[in-house]
């Protein structure tokens, strides 16, 4: 095998979500990174291509996403890297708890060789970690992002790949790719490469011979790339990949960097990529990613590009803010959320029944269906578009979130008041977001997900009223809303009210007597006018 140069570590990685609104907002918003580069799919040019960075895109801190709308969820598993982890300043771990508690998302904490981690997934299930290391890597923090410099993401710590073998694909890393195991801990070994001081050094293998295959889709990687310094060097590693037999791909020229591909005996695909020319090839350091940049060959089709393609920039919501002043205020602030055919202004009386004089934020659906306001589409009566309640109840946390940043509320103290629809969409933001609220009145809800992974809701007080004769949501819907709840560790009460799907006096006492017990304090009067009813 001729000489080959060593890969000081990895170049990039890229993911494939279901929307490209909820991955710029998630990855530049809550996780502060810079969008570097706007660009499409080479083989798509109607997808885009987005690529995340530090603050002047280096190599090692890139990663890259192909948001296909309404992709199906995909499922991480063997013959697949399964995680991507950040490295961040050992000093930034609490900060990163705390942001991610803020922002309503569900988080592990650990520590993996000697290092302490903290694990999540982004709104499309893609697994993503955090590492506090004590020298983070010597990249670029964006200074005009949403987290500080000090504190912010310094590119990757190591991804990890799910095996249920560990040879052959270890003799490609240590007698092919040069790479040396430096530690195993259970079932993971880990393989570092050689530049002791670059933002992705580390490659980790997971063995699990029990691991389903990995299933592509969204919330899953797509390939990860490694470092080539230039394209002499990249030449070196094709000639030697070929000599190992591993076929790779002619170099292909991908406008910020080139490339060659290969399959690996585990079944993942490799990429090795030359650090230059780099992302400012085609636009200055202060201008990046603000642009829409298209490969040479799709320029005749920009205007047709860009029509078809989504805004990245989710759709504004209307929404009312009311405070109290402040020497009445107790840092609680109640979210209302209407039912099918409401405004923002319907339920803003009766959380004051409920809760007492209340700070309020109370948002409007941005769903029209036949002239009725709705938090997210359905299919026929009472069958969900469940890919629409996914994508927005990670949108609508997303904005209750920011909103109670922006007017200076407390985003531990948020409680949810929804009816019908808007009870429906809290329940799927506590089970797809669990931090968001801490309780909730959940008027006449149904299960708005047949299918959802397990969530940890202990410590979470929620409500649910129902009514006996209630003809417009089937009984056993609500009834396993309650299971799952239950299930899911929450503190759940229930009460049947005598009426139908419409709000009475009795359910506004039982809620206020819920409160009150909560809070060890006296209710509210009674309620003197009912809501009226809103399917």
């Amino acid at each position: 095998m001729p000489s080959l140069a060593q890969l000081p570590g990895i170049h990039h990685i890229t993911a494939v979500s279901s929307s490209a609104a909820e991955n710029f907002t998630f990855y530049r918003n809550t996780l502060g990174l810079r969008l570097v580069k706007k660009t499409v799919n080479f083989d798509d040019p109607y997808t885009y291509h987005l690529y995340y960075g530090d603050g002047q895109g280096s190599p090692g801190t890139i990663l890259t996403f192909f948001p296909w709308e309404n992709l199906p969820r995909g499922a991480p598993g063997a013959g697949m890297v399964t995680a991507v982890a950040f490295a961040v300043p050992l000093a930034a771990m609490d900060f990163w708890q705390t942001r991610l508690m803020k922002k309503g998302i569900g988080f592990e904490v650990g520590n993996r060789f000697d290092e302490p981690l903290i694990q999540f997934k982004d709104p499309h299930g893609l697994p993503l970690e955090l590492l506090g290391v004590e020298s983070p890597p010597p990249t670029t923090p964006w200074k005009d992002g949403p987290v500080r410099p000090e504190v912010s993401i310094r590119g990757f710590h190591s991804a990890t790949a799910t095996l249920h073998t560990l040879e052959p694909e270890q003799h490609l890393l240590l007698d092919v790719l040069g790479l040396s195991r430096v530690g195993q801990e259970g079932r993971r070994s880990r393989y570092k490469m050689a530049d002791e001081a670059a933002a992705g050094r580390y490659y980790d293998l997971v063995v699990d011979p029990n691991a389903p295959p990995g299933r592509p889709g969204s919330g899953t990687i797509h390939h990860i790339a490694f470092r080539a310094a230039d394209d002499t060097a990249q030449a070196q590693w094709r000639a030697g990949l070929s000599e190992a037999g591993l076929r790779p791909t002619e170099v292909r020229d991908r406008n910020y960097f080139r490339s060659i591909y290969f399959n690996t005996p585990g079944g993942l695909l490799f990429e090795i990529a030359t650090d230059p020319p780099g992302f400012g090839v085609d636009e200055s350091m202060e201008e990046l990613g603000s642009a829409l940049k298209l490969p040479t060959q799709y320029e005749p089709l920009r205007g047709d590009i860009e029509r078809r393609l989504p805004p990245l920039s989710t759709t504004p919501i209307p929404h009312l803010f009311q405070a109290l002043p402040l020497d009445q205020d107790n840092g609680d602030t109640v979210v209302t959320l209407h039912g099918t055919g409401g405004s923002e202004h319907d339920l803003v009386e009766l959380a004051t029944q409920l809760f007492g004089p209340s700070t309020i934020l109370s948002p409007r659906g941005t769903v029209n269906e036949n002239g009725l306001q709705r938090f997210f589409r359905r299919l026929a009566n009472n069958v969900f578009d469940e890919r629409d309640v996914i994508a927005r109840a990670h949108e609508l946390t997303d904005f209750i979130v920011e909103a109670a940043d922006r007017y200076g509320r407390d985003p531990g103290r948020l409680t949810a008041c929804g009816y019908s629809n808007g009870a429906n969409i809290a329940a799927a933001m506590l089970l797809l977001r669990p931090g968001v609220f801490q309780k909730a009145v959940l008027l006449r809800p149904m299960l708005p997900l047949e299918t959802v992974e397990h969530t940890d809701l202990s410590g979470k007080r929620i409500l649910i009223l129902r009514g006996a004769r209630d003809t417009v949501i089937p009984p056993d819907s609500t009834d396993r809303l309650i299971d799952l709840l239950r299930a899911c560790g929450a503190d759940v009460s229930i009460h049947t009210a005598a009426a139908g799907h419409e709000i009475v006096a009795e359910d506004v006492e039982a809620a206020r007597s819920w409160v009150s017990a909560g809070e060890d304090g006296p209710g509210q009067p009674l309620a003197e006018s009912m809501m009226p009813e809103t399917a």
